[in-house]
């Protein structure tokens, strides 16, 4: 499974993010290499503690790596160099917004996908607060929801959740339907985004009262639809 290290000039940010990434009950590691052990002066980072932090997080799968500030970026680039050559080959450092590219990696790691998919999930992240902001000229990767072709059954539930789907509800629909081999699309009115990636489902802006649908095909396509109708009827545990 992707690891996934934090690396932040604060250690109390760094904890905070990793409280709010634990709520969305992903399984895979997340690290921090934040702060410096200086009582005086604790802001700043480590490139040692941030070596440390990715041979951690390291099961031979990967490590995506995520910083606050420009030198962090310093730091982290250190830290490869000071890897065995081994390691830091599968190792990514991302661009992504600390704290949206963050809980999308966890989650996406969570879910098995490789280190590019990962990657990508992070990368994407600020598009669902881009969509959200009016004023915002950043394009919305939403898809448009294509005519149906044969094969495709349909569970459409109301969204009760006083919050809508927002990030963690949001991220317990993607761990549900992740076992699920069927090919599947989730659809609020003309929109669509792949139940698989947190980023594109937290894109649809879904709120309470609004309809949302799977769209399900393959061989446990039935299997999938009742999960979903389930985690809807549990308010997608929120």
């Amino acid at each position: 499974m992707i690891g996934i290290v934090v690396v932040s000039h604060s250690a109390i940010l760094a904890s905070g993010l990793q409280a709010l990434a634990a709520q969305l009950g992903s399984p895979a590691p997340l690290l921090l290499a934040a702060g410096v052990d200086d009582p005086e002066h604790p802001i700043g980072t480590d490139a040692i503690a941030v070596m440390s932090a990715i041979e951690a997080a390291d099961d031979g799968s990967g490590v995506l790596v995520l910083m606050d500030l420009g030198s962090a970026l310093l730091s982290a680039e250190t830290a490869l160099e000071l890897l065995p050559p081994e390691l830091s080959a599968r190792v990514r450092l991302s661009p992504a917004p600390l704290v949206e590219g963050t809980l999308a990696a966890v989650v996406a790691a969570g879910s098995g996908l490789s280190l590019d998919e990962v990657a990508a999930e992070a990368l994407g992240a600020l598009g669902p607060k881009q969509a959200m902001l009016p004023a915002s000229a950043a394009p919305v990767a939403n898809e448009a929801a294509p005519e149906l072709d044969e094969g495709w059954l349909r569970c459409e539930v109301v969204v009760e959740s006083p919050h809508g789907l927002h990030v963690r509800p949001a991220a317990r629909l993607v761990a549900a339907l992740k076992p699920f081999a069927a090919e599947m699309k989730l659809q609020k009115g003309e929109k669509e985004a792949s139940p698989r990636s947190l980023t594109r489902v937290t894109m649809l802006n879904v709120r309470q009262g609004e309809r949302l649908t799977l769209l399900a095909r393959g061989e446990d396509a039935n299997a999938a639809l009742a999960c979903f109708k389930q985690l809807a009827e549990e308010r997608f545990g929120d």
